[in-house]
């Protein structure tokens, strides 16, 4: 699997993916979440990285490429594996049926990744600043990037605390230390 997620232009993104032999790319706009949907997609297929009330074997989301809309539909199919559907409407009208564009199977750790690794060079690019900037005021997912590239390390959850667990004030805390010193870190 190859998956590339550039920022193009004001609130236009340049995406390509290869999986197998089938090669696709979008361009989807500001009227969508393209990246914080895909993270957060990937994140509630990971106990890891989600509460158990969220797991998922199947997430969806669409991208919204104006007028077209592209429909993702991604199911753990096994512990290494996943499989991605995509459907198109060229119109944007989903109640009219749609073109079956993908379906094609990959390693889940490899679509992990990949996806981590085009939000490094976003973030290298862009900044965090700069990308909201370049995306019409909305923010570059960190704590998704950062939970992503942390399971691929380390191939467990970020480190949490819990005060005071199952009680009515219960407090989350993580590191900002760890958080800023992952950030650095490299992935190859």
């Amino acid at each position: 699997m190859k998956f590339t997620y550039k920022l193009n232009n004001m609130g236009w993104v340049d995406v390509y993916l290869q999986i197998g032999n089938t090669e696709m790319y979008f361009y989807p706009s500001y009227l969508s979440e393209p990246l914080v949907d895909l993270v957060r997609s990937i994140e509630l297929l990971l106990p890891e990285c989600s509460s158990e009330d969220e797991v998922r074997n199947v997430v969806q989301f669409d991208w919204d490429s104006e007028p077209a809309i592209h429909n993702w539909v991604i199911e753990r199919i096994s512990e290494e594996k996943v499989r991605i559907k995509i459907v198109l409407y060229k119109d944007g009208i989903k109640t009219i049926p749609g073109e079956l564009v993908l379906l094609e199977e990959c390693e889940l750790k490899q679509m992990i990744y990949e996806v981590v690794n085009s939000m490094e060079v976003l973030l290298k690019n862009h900044g965090i600043i700069g990308y909201r900037k370049q995306w019409c005021a909305q923010d570059f997912p960190i704590s998704s990037y950062l939970q992503l590239k942390y399971y691929l390390l380390n191939n467990c959850g970020f480190p949490i605390k819990i005060n005071n667990p199952n009680e009515w004030i219960e407090r989350i805390e993580t590191s900002i230390n760890k958080e800023l010193e992952l950030m650095k870190k490299s992935l190859v």
